[in-house]
């Protein structure tokens, strides 16, 4: 009789290798794919700052993930399927379905800053369709690494050891860690990086899905981008603030955690269809 490990929500074949050897292949390979993308972003010829913003990259970083992810999954004899990438699963109109709900998770984001400091918005003068194509890409291709790394293989082997709740927490924990090495400001990190990838990981969970979670994550930093919640060339709008609005930081960065945490908690716990 054939044997199976505990794992996806449906059976899976015995890999090829001990238990232990896919995991630790993935995370060290996971590891030197980020040191990669992070030398190359570095790197002034492919850099942000380079003609092409930084897309070359994410383009390295996306394939070097989805060859990782292909392995293990190999090894582990486990088909795309258990990452929503099957043929049957409409991976095409999940993404949209999370690039949808995304935005409007982003545009609640927008309303708080709206609400606290009472800005008022604006066409960009500045804004160039290069540059928000660019920005586009980037985050497309940025975010399939990210959601491969922190939401694919490795979450799936964290919640057949330990639980989904474990495998949100370790990997959002993760997540805002990284970002936080890379110089964002640690209360804006753990407001909102976290908090954001708690949402993430929940839609994960809940449909274990990856184009849906993709592209959810996708959609928010795209129109934040557009927006002018982080402006630049890219944006089609840029707000003006009241006076006094640059002291209402604390506040927006609380009621976004409050927002994300509540979303990400109404998707892990709210039943499934059959589920008591």
């Amino acid at each position: 009789m054939c044997r199976h490990r505990r794992g996806p929500s449906f059976n899976v074949g015995v890999p090829a290798l001990p238990s232990w050897k896919p995991p630790l292949l993935f995370v060290l390979g996971a590891a030197g794919c980020v040191l990669l993308y992070l030398f190359l972003l570095n790197f002034p010829p492919t850099g942000l700052r380079s003609a092409t913003a930084g897309v070359i990259p994410v383009l390295v970083l996306a394939g070097t993930t989805a060859w990782l992810t292909a392995r293990v999954l190999r090894a582990e004899g486990w088909p795309p399927a258990v990452l929503g990438l099957g043929p049957g699963q409409r991976p095409a109109a999940r993404f949209s379905v999370g690039f949808m709900a995304g935005t409007a998770q982003a545009a609640l984001w927008m309303g708080i800053v709206t609400l606290v400091t009472g800005a008022t918005w604006h066409a960009n003068p500045a804004f160039t369709g290069t540059a928000l194509l660019l920005a586009c890409l980037f985050h497309l291709f940025n975010n399939i690494g990210e959601e491969l790394v922190y939401r694919g293989y490795l979450f799936l082997r964290l919640a057949s050891a330990w639980g989904a709740a474990t495998a949100i927490l370790a990997t959002s924990s993760v997540f805002a860690l990284l970002h936080l090495q890379a110089g964002l400001p640690w209360l804006s990190v753990l407001a909102v990086v976290f908090t954001a990838a708690l949402v993430f990981g929940a839609v994960f969970a809940r449909w274990r899905s990856l184009p849906l979670a993709l592209g959810f994550h996708v959609a928010t930093n795209v129109i934040q981008d557009a927006t002018g919640l982080r402006g630049g060339a890219h944006s089609l709008w840029t707000p003006q603030y009241a006076g006094g609005a640059t002291q209402q930081g604390p506040a927006i960065l609380a009621a976004i955690a409050v927002l994300n945490t509540a979303v990400a908690l109404a998707l892990f716990l709210w039943p499934r269809r059959g589920q008591a």
